[in-house]
């Protein structure tokens, strides 16, 4: 079985190349506007994106792939605009993290 790797939050992440098409699909529709491969170059971007705009399927086969570490390193150093409302309190909640402002741009 061959595998990939992909860094995320310093970690090194290693997951099964047959899940690569699976993910490269994921990547496609939700990164509709670049490639697959541009989108899973960085994991974190890539993860709150299913983290807000995913099914819970696709959540699912992306956590298979990355664990809910890697999900909680990426809300946690997530960039401004990137989660909504909603979709951020929902995983604080998950992750058993007290409540906090979304992320902001600093126009300074």
């Amino acid at each position: 079985m061959e595998f990939s790797h992909r860094e995320c939050g310093g970690n090194l992440i290693k997951f099964n190349m047959a899940n690569e098409e699976q993910l490269k699909r994921i990547a496609q529709e939700l990164f509709w506007w670049q490639t697959p491969e541009v989108s899973l170059a960085n994991p974190r971007r890539f993860l709150a994106q299913v983290m807000t705009l995913g099914t819970w399927q696709e959540v699912q086969l992306v956590r298979e792939a990355f664990g809910w570490d890697a999900f909680k390193d990426a809300l946690l150093n997530a960039s401004a605009g990137v989660f909504d409302p909603r979709s951020w309190a929902y995983w604080r909640v998950v992750f058993g993290l007290p409540e906090a402002e979304m992320p902001r741009r600093s126009l300074t």
